[in-house]
């Protein structure tokens, strides 16, 4: 953070820090970039603000225009995972060990359209659907199949699709496994809230461009944090994880 900040934005800061919603986050960043002393040495802090706050209304406006549309037009949000099995497998079950959503019940095809909820391993937002036993549509978004138990009719449809079988498994062991499919790194910003989530292999761009697309066109130079060791770099600097990046921009 830089110097001479206000007591008051500091006390502001902490709260958005704490802030778990999406619209809280929002609301307190809104308040924290008029807040900010306005001089050159917090021009990068207000940048960053600023990216940050439109990523979250660009993700505030996905989930609602998600919400709106309903089961059938589920939009992907996030790295998604669709759970598929048998009837009375227990999908909503598993569904809600990870969402906290979701109603199991125990007959047979209780489920008749998809749930749709955000789930977290570690601290990366994961999406998650709950598909009813005759229809795995949604199967054709997913990066990774969560299976209940073997389904042979999904299996040879979607050959290509990592899988995951929970049968036997603890929902922490479970984690583990979908993330390592899901073949992502958290990558942090100094500033930042939460993790970006990239493929394993991506460089400094990837991270810019997912930031904000200006930062790629803008780019001077970036640092990179890595096992307490602060370096400078450009963007084709490959990218592992928990990695704390800082980027400056024209």
């Amino acid at each position: 953070m830089p110097a001479n900040l206000t007591p008051e934005f500091n006390k502001k800061y902490r709260e958005y820090k704490d802030a778990r919603s999406t619209a809280q986050k929002i609301r307190l960043l809104r308040e924290l970039i008029g807040l900010a002393p306005k001089h050159k040495g917090t021009e990068n802090l207000l940048a960053q603000l600023k990216r940050t706050l439109a990523r979250l209304e660009d993700r505030q406006e996905a989930e609602r225009k998600a919400k709106k549309r309903g089961p059938r037009g589920i939009k992907k949000v996030a790295p998604l995972v669709v759970i598929v099995g048998p009837p009375n497998s227990g999908k909503t079950t598993l569904f809600r060990q990870f969402t906290g959503k979701g109603e199991p019940k125990p007959w047979p095809f209780s489920t008749q359209d998809f749930d749709t909820a955000i789930g977290l391993i570690g601290d990366a937002r994961i999406q998650f659907i709950d598909c009813p036993s005759f229809d795995f549509s949604y199967a054709n978004n997913a990066d990774v199949l969560l299976f209940t138990a073997p389904l042979e009719e999904v299996e040879q449809k979607f050959p290509s699709k990592e899988r995951v079988y929970a049968e036997g498994k603890d929902p922490d062991d479970l984690r583990r496994e979908i993330w390592e499919k899901l073949g992502l790194v958290r990558i942090y910003t100094e500033d930042g809230d939460e993790p970006l989530l990239l493929k394993r292999g991506a460089t400094m761009k990837d991270a810019a461009g997912q930031i904000h697309h200006s930062l790629v066109r803008g780019f001077e130079w970036a640092r990179v944090t890595r096992g307490g060791k602060t370096f400078k770099v450009g963007l084709d600097f490959p990218l592992e994880e928990g990695d704390i990046i800082w980027i400056k921009g024209r």
